[in-house]
């Protein structure tokens, strides 16, 4: 862990120079944003850790997660504010990949918080209406992640090489993280429409316009998916399908 906290602090140190060489020639606040995301990213990974690795003991693991979105969610936040409040300023976005790592860590921070309480109280869930909620951040969170580049679209005027690269960028897989995704989100449906169905019921009976997520399309979508691309391009690799593929059963058969 002291390698990420030496990491943090070099991009820290790297912010305060720049800010420094700066003063005269203006902001670069895109540059800024960057350093600033990715010291925060490190800092942020020891907690998460910690937290994954102690099962996230104590009654106020939930707050700890809760503060590690927060954080998660400023450089977004950041990015938004500068560019409403200053119009020199060019539209400033983080690049694709800082989104997607942080949506990723988002997303997995709640899987893994969401699994290991429920694997805890053997799913006999003693706040339904917490873990519902979130379940449904989870799966938007890696859904943004896996929606932030669009899948690449294969024609006859571009060739590749590798067949299996071109079909897993054809499906939107950029990585074994991607994948990864795809599977938490999977899982995260199913545990709404297993363990929280009264909620989920609730819900969708809400005078809110928009009263939730379609849990069962979206997780028989992206276990589809999952099934396809690791027994196809990635058949061999060491993923296994068979917890999707009951998964997919369950959702499929509306067994849950």
């Amino acid at each position: 862990m002291d390698a990420l906290f030496l990491k943090a602090s070099a991009s820290l140190q790297r912010l305060d120079e720049a800010c420094a060489e700066e003063e005269a020639r203006g902001m670069d606040w895109a540059s800024y944003l960057g350093l600033y995301t990715q010291a925060l990213l490190d800092i942020t990974f020891y907690e998460e850790t910690h937290l994954v690795d102690e099962e996230f003991p104590g009654d106020d693991s939930l707050q700890k997660v809760r503060d590690l979105l927060q954080m998660l969610s400023e450089p977004e936040g950041l990015a938004r504010g500068n560019h409403q409040q200053v119009a020199s300023i060019p539209d400033l976005a983080l690049d694709a990949e800082v989104q997607e790592c942080l949506h990723w860590r988002r997303g997995a921070l709640l899987y893994m918080y969401c699994h290991t309480v429920g694997e805890r109280e053997r799913w006999a869930l003693r706040d339904p209406g917490t873990f519902h909620q979130c379940l449904q951040d989870g799966v938007c969170y890696l859904l943004k992640m896996l929606h932030t580049r669009s899948p690449v679209k294969l024609d006859d005027k571009v060739s590749y090489r590798d067949i299996s690269t071109a079909s897993l960028l054809e499906k939107g897989v950029f990585s074994d993280i991607h994948l990864l995704a795809l599977m938490y989100c999977g899982e995260m449906c199913y545990w709404v429409l297993r363990y929280c169905r009264d909620m989920e019921t609730a819900s969708h009976h809400t005078s809110d316009p928009n009263p939730g997520l379609h849990f069962k399309d979206i997780g028989e979508k992206v276990l589809d998916t999952y099934v396809g691309v690791c027994e196809g391009p990635l058949c061999g690799q060491g993923w296994s399908t068979d917890n999707a593929k009951k998964i997919l059963q369950h959702l499929k058969e509306d067994k849950v």
